[in-house]
């Protein structure tokens, strides 16, 4: 029976299928009886519009994955998906909108997955716009309020048009943009959200088009168009002409047997070519890979040209360069506006920084240098302990008598990657001397006031916390006398005590100080 393998699929594809375990499913889904799944398997990947919108991708990925080594299952996916959108085109039934959008965007990310050729989305851009028009079935294939072929066009386009931007497929989309705009006018006056969408697609696609307000201008552009597309392909053929007779010219006529020997090497050259192409265009499709090979490569960002592109850029067909990984990566078009812009802010930026760092005061230089420790390292000098405490570097030799007295000065010198001093003698009535001196007796007068005030501070509490004490006693023994001695000495004493600095705060029955931080 082949109900638990249905079940089994269906569990793998709309409940286990996520970016972490789209290898295990891969490899699940090629461990099925292949002959008796095969129908029900193209059925599932069809259903798209089933599981989350953000997953198509992963479906299109398994579809790539699996064509690998079942050349039919990837043509019957591509054949049903075409199919679903024609028929969605010849109902028009608002209940399968959902159900269209989502074979739009798994029909272009068939093609991100290199999947199916840009020739396959053209035609089916072309049919979308063209269906039933011309026909008495126009109103109602299509009627002019209706804007949802607008809407599969953006689909499509968002999903595989950033793909389009060089060769033969970027001029084929500037021709269908053009073939668009005309569509879109005929439509008349569009929904706000349907205009934001077309505005977003071509800012993403072609920035730098023209939007045509009317018929008569997007004739005359098209007819513009295909004049430069018919001259450019009368110039090619007349140009490959006339190599072909340079190379005749410049061929030797010996025997003929250099000519035989051409034709024979051509003959071989058209073989090789012929055999290479046959060789890539079944190992597109039936190639021996494993599946991590496909998985591990990441989803194509640049537009790689197919095979058609190929051609008409000139490039050969079914070469060895074809063997090679091709990685799509998206052209990100800066706007030069925006470019301007953010170097003037930034140039703007720069000069206000430089401009703040001129303007910060720079710090003095200590006259008083710490000598590094390393440097001062097995030093036997007295002089030299101090110095390397950081409490004095500049020490006096002959104390202070007599007008000749030399101070010794330790200069800190750099010899290679070694640090040294040297000791120099500086007169005593030197300018930086007596500078230094008088800023040592301003710090050292200065260290002497703090200290001063420290003590007095300390004592002045010391004294008040005595006199509480002794005042408190004072309180309980007059308390049965006479309330006025109470009430005058008390009062006496709070003023004394406020002005002394400190406070008292009543508190659960009793007292306690509190004091200010110190500011």
């Amino acid at each position: 029976m082949l109900l638990l393998p249905m079940q089994y699929i269906r569990k793998l594809l709309f409940s286990d299928l996520d970016k972490s375990s789209v290898e295990h499913v891969l490899r699940q889904l090629r461990k099925l009886p292949w002959v008796e799944c095969q129908q029900y398997l193209v059925k599932c990947f069809l259903k798209v519009h089933k599981g989350k919108y953000s997953q198509v991708h992963l479906i299109a990925l398994l579809t790539a994955g699996l064509s690998r080594y079942h050349d039919d299952f990837a043509v019957a996916v591509v054949d049903e998906v075409l199919e679903e959108i024609r028929v969605g085109l010849e109902l028009n039934d608002y209940a399968m909108q959902q159900r269209r959008l989502a074979h739009m965007r798994f029909l272009g990310e068939l093609y991100s997955y290199k999947h199916i050729d840009s020739s396959v989305v053209f035609e089916t851009l072309y049919l979308i716009i063209m269906f039933g028009h011309g026909t008495y079935e126009q109103d109602v294939l299509d009627p002019p309020e209706d804007c949802f072929r607008i809407r599969l066009i953006i689909t499509l386009l968002q999903t595989c048009g950033h793909y389009f931007t060089r060769g033969s497929s970027k001029r084929k989309l500037d021709k269908f943009l053009l073939h668009f705009q005309r569509y879109i006018i005929m439509k008349g006056p569009l929904p706000l959200d349907i205009e934001f969408d077309i505005q977003d697609l071509f800012a993403e696609l072609r920035p730098n088009m023209t939007r045509y307000s009317s018929i008569d201008e997007l004739n005359s552009a098209l007819a513009e168009l295909e004049e430069h597309e018919r001259a450019a392909s009368v110039e090619k053929p007349e140009s490959e002409r006339h190599s072909d007779n340079e190379s005749q010219k410049r061929q030797p006529h010996d025997d003929g047997r250099g000519s035989a020997n051409g034709a024979e090497g051509n003959g071989k050259d058209h073989g090789e070519g012929a055999d290479s192409e046959s060789y890539s265009d079944s190992g597109s499709i039936g190639g021996h890979e494993d599946e991590e090979d496909l998985l591990s490569e990441e989803k194509s960002n640049d537009a790689s040209e197919n095979e058609g592109d190929d051609e008409d850029d000139g490039m050969p067909v079914g070469s060895d360069e074809d063997e090679g990984v091709e990685v799509r990566q998206k052209v990100v078009q800066v706007d030069p506006k925006e470019q301007e812009d953010f170097d003037r802010e930034l140039k703007a930026l720069l000069q206000e920084s430089l401009e703040s760092r001129k303007s910060e005061v720079r710090s003095r230089s200590s006259l008083n240098m710490k000598v590094p420790m390393n440097v001062l390292e097995g030093s036997k000098d007295a002089r030299a302990v101090e110095s390397e405490s950081g409490e004095e570097t500049v020490d006096e030799e002959g104390g202070n008598a007599g007008g000749g007295s030399k101070v010794r000065v330790k200069v800190l010198m750099k010899k290679g990657h070694k640090q040294q001093t040297k000791q120099m003698f500086v007169p005593g009535d030197c300018s930086l001397v007596q500078s230094t001196k008088q800023q040592e007796a301003a710090e050292l007068e200065e260290k002497q006031n703090i200290k001063r005030r420290i003590l007095e501070y300390n004592e002045r509490e010391e004294e008040e916390m005595n006199g509480g004490s002794s005042q408190m006693g004072n309180w309980g023994q007059g308390g049965s006398n006479t309330g006025s001695s109470i009430r005058s000495g008390g009062r006496g004493n709070w003023d004394g005590w406020i002005r002394g600095g400190a406070r008292r705060h009543h508190a659960a029955g009793g007292f306690y100080q509190g004091y200010g931080r110190r500011r």
